[in-house]
């Protein structure tokens, strides 16, 4: 495994380098576009268009977009914002809440019917009055209508649809039009060389690379996410009926590759999530010293074969794909098949913008947490006002395009 850490922290120092790269040679000398336009590439788009349906960063900053919920959050303090609903209070030591919303009786429908708030009694006691009960106090419980799946699909957003497929989506306001195309991200980075799209993913290796690239430097913008990848044992799979197995794979996973090959060094690995962030030498530890003192348990335990579900992200099947063949070289049995799982690596994203709704949602589920999640970004310097918060959303009504910038 030392082996193929080195070749892979070499691979990632050739990536840095821009080594055998033409791309230099291709970047645009201007940045222009055609004016109040804005031209973006997804990895994933939303389809259908239900809020409900979104998932990761990509389908749920489209869904934003579209549509409005009942309170927004700010995206650089975080706290609670108007938005359908313009006030709200508790009573009852916070177990009932009264918020003066438009659109109040979609919103409850809404609320009730993809269950954003477990276990209360939903009701609109007036044409602008959603009334909230609970049966223990939440003083949060407003940051719960924030969440996308909060919003009325039938209730147009910050933006309204002009057209929509599966790989193109117009929406647009007075004086600003929106263009959003599914894009695999190097095609995205190619078509943003060439000054045709306004934001485009990183692809996944090339972060260092473009952070070196005299032309594209100033282009990315990379956000830490409040998210993190992690290894959830499935009900009944064997990493939960053997808690001593789980231990021993989290242990010895292999996060300083996971680290450097996937979020390429801008985000830490996560040891876990129900304690303060730790300290560097602490990181250190857990990802070098740790995994080889606890290679000595593998011989303690059952031959298991892991069955892991392939993730539908490319980028997170990359990881799993690092972590599964680190665990095989050490001698333990995971795999990649279709079929029942006994484990999937996923991304858990945080429903709005707090550390502990983060842990919440982890807490209880036996997990195996890898690293902290960043997004990278390559945004045309014409887009002024573009700015993305820790869930991976751009405010785009703050967004005013340039027709054209000075020549690079």
């Amino acid at each position: 495994m030392a082996r193929r850490r080195a070749a892979a922290l070499g691979a990632l120092a050739l990536l840095a380098a821009g080594c055998g790269s033409s791309a230099r040679t291709s970047a645009p000398r201007a940045w222009t576009g055609p004016p109040g336009v804005v031209r973006i590439g997804l990895a994933h788009l939303l389809w259908p268009l239900d809020p409900a349906r979104a998932r990761g960063r990509d389908e749920i900053e489209l869904a934003r977009t579209l549509f409005a919920t009942p309170l927004r959050t700010d995206p650089r303090t975080g706290a609670l914002r108007p938005g359908l609903c313009s006030t709200w209070s508790s009573s009852d030591g916070g177990r009932s809440w009264r918020f003066r919303c438009r659109h109040a009786q979609a919103i409850a429908r809404r609320l009730r019917r993809e269950r954003v708030i477990p276990a209360a009694a939903i009701a609109t006691t007036s044409p602008s009055t959603l009334a909230v009960s609970l049966r223990r106090p939440s003083p949060d419980l407003p940051y719960a209508l924030t969440e996308v799946a909060a919003a009325p699909p039938g209730i147009p957003g910050p933006f309204r649809l002009l057209s929509a497929s599966p790989d193109r989506v117009v929406a647009g306001r007075t004086g600003l039009r929106l263009v959003f195309r599914r894009l695999e991200p190097h095609a995205a980075q190619r078509l943003f060389r060439k000054g045709l799209l306004d934001e485009a993913p990183v692809p996944l290796g090339d972060l260092q690379a473009d952070l070196r690239d005299r032309e594209l430097a100033s282009t990315v913008r990379v956000e830490r996410l409040l998210a993190v990848d992690l290894v959830e044992a499935v009900r009944g799979g064997a990493l939960t009926r053997l808690p001593a197995l789980r231990r021993v794979y989290d242990n010895t996973a292999d996060r300083a590759d996971y680290q450097a090959l996937v979020p390429e060094f801008e985000a830490p690995p996560a040891l876990s999530l129900a304690e303060p962030p730790p300290t560097a030498a602490k990181i250190a530890r857990a990802t070098v010293v740790a995994p080889h003192a606890a290679k000595k348990e593998i011989a303690a335990q059952p031959r298991v074969a892991v069955r892991f579900a392939e993730p539908s992200d490319p980028d997170l099947a990359y990881g799993a794909s690092l972590l599964i063949g680190a665990w095989r070289d050490l001698g333990l049995g995971p795999y990649l098949a279709p079929g029942r799982p006994d484990a999937r690596f996923e991304r858990v994203l945080a429903p709005y913008p707090r550390l502990d709704v983060l842990r919440a949602a982890v807490h209880g589920r036996p997990a195996i947490p890898i690293a902290w999640a960043v997004d990278a970004r390559l945004v045309s310097p014409r887009l002024r006002g573009w700015r993305e918060d820790e869930l991976g959303a751009v405010d785009y009504s703050r967004v005013r395009p340039l027709g054209r910038t000075r020549s690079r």
